[in-house]
């Protein structure tokens, strides 16, 4: 039995030594799970004080479910560990940063596939722990580095995190990549409703001159029978759309608590490529699902967009309503499916397409705080 691994990251100089940092929990295969409690409960303290952890080798989800669970009334994102047991994840880093109320700012980032480099991850980890410890938590806008910049949203919105997870998609051709990203943040209403923003960034990389991007889908499943109180409100792009260089999409609250919010979404095409989409969200069953498609520009037909990465950005407004669901139903509970399809040209020149597995998990997303109105 292989001993479970766990890293935390300390400070730079230990970083530039990563290999020290990956050492077992338990050096005796034999020893109960008594010691291994105590680890992860310093590790829990830690990560709360602002030091990074991660995870590295088979073990990572279970361990990183271990720690999870024994954080579940801190963290603001709270990722469901049990599905990753079957998949091929190998790395699982964690950030949290303190708000102004009992949650936790959180971010995952989750590496799966092959060939996985954990120095390189470690590194990309701690750009991510230090670009939260630079920023105001309590100011999220257009100039904040919480946000993308693809993603310009009015002061009001309240950060909780984000999932980033990355992986090599295909087997036969490891130099395809489907990279995905999910932003929360929340407002109030004057109704007693949390609207959860929910703002996606779905990338394929081709990176070589055979493997082409062929169509991403993105789905956002808020359909779960037991949680009556959600629902989605709206979402972006609509209906089935293209050819289009340039998307944008404003979505607007105006019975917010704090007024009038907004946040618009903008993504592109590189020059000379395209894009369409199919939207096939149902808002009865609050299930976001568009397909983008990549082409790249020719005069006489479309042409197969070799060698090159699109980025796109489904994203959708979420509502929390206390008053439909039995108790203190204020959180989110959501599905992501991530699919990426590619094309793919053999030795012999003929060309096929090959469907990466997707990347699929679920969130628990939280408020800050919850927020008491007057009857």
């Amino acid at each position: 039995m292989r001993a479970p691994i766990v890293g935390l990251l300390l400070s730079l100089t230990i970083l530039l030594s990563t290999l020290s940092l990956v050492t077992p929990i338990l050096n005796n295969p034999e020893t109960d799970f008594q010691g291994q409690d105590v680890v992860i409960s310093e590790s829990a303290q830690r990560l709360l004080r602002g030091n990074p952890v991660y995870f590295y080798g088979d073990d990572a989800p279970e361990n990183a479910r271990r720690l999870v669970d024994s954080l579940r009334t801190k963290l603001g994102i709270v990722l469901d560990f049990k599905e990753l047991k079957k998949s091929n994840v190998k790395f699982i880093g964690i950030v949290t940063k303190p708000t102004p109320g009992d949650r936790y700012y959180t971010v995952y980032y989750i590496v799966e596939g092959p060939g996985i480099d954990p120095q390189r991850e470690v590194r990309e980890l701690q750009k991510i722990s230090e670009g939260v410890k630079r920023t105001d938590i309590e100011i999220l806008s257009a100039r904040s580095k919480l946000s993308p910049l693809s993603l310009q949203v009015s002061y009001d919105w309240n950060p909780i995190g984000s999932v980033h997870w990355k992986r090599s998609t295909l087997d036969s051709a490891p130099r395809a990549y489907l990279e995905f990203k999910a932003d929360y943040s929340y407002v109030t209403t004057t109704s007693g409703q949390y609207w959860y923003l929910v703002h996606t960034v779905t990338q394929g990389r081709a990176m070589a001159s055979t493997v082409a991007v062929k169509s991403l889908e993105t789905i956002i499943d808020a359909n779960h029978p037991q949680n009556p109180w959600q629902q989605i409100e709206d979402w972006c792009p609509k209906n089935d759309g293209g050819p289009k260089t340039v998307y944008s999409y404003t979505f607007q609250i105006n019975n917010a608590k704090e007024g009038s919010v907004s946040a618009t979404v903008s993504y592109e095409t590189s020059d000379g490529y395209y894009m369409k989409w199919k939207d096939r969200t149902s808002g009865y069953e609050s299930r976001l699902d568009v397909i983008h498609e990549y082409y790249k520009q020719h005069y006489l037909r479309p042409d197969i967009a070799w060698g090159s990465q699109l980025t796109v950005e489904p994203s959708a407004i979420f509502s929390a309503d206390p008053s439909k669901g039995m108790g203190r139903t204020y959180y989110l509970s959501l599905d992501h499916v991530v699919k990426g399809t590619f094309w793919v040209r053999g030795g012999s020149g003929a060309i096929y397409t090959m469907s990466a597995p997707p990347i699929k998990f679920h969130v628990t997303v939280y408020p800050w705080k919850i927020v008491e109105y007057d009857s």
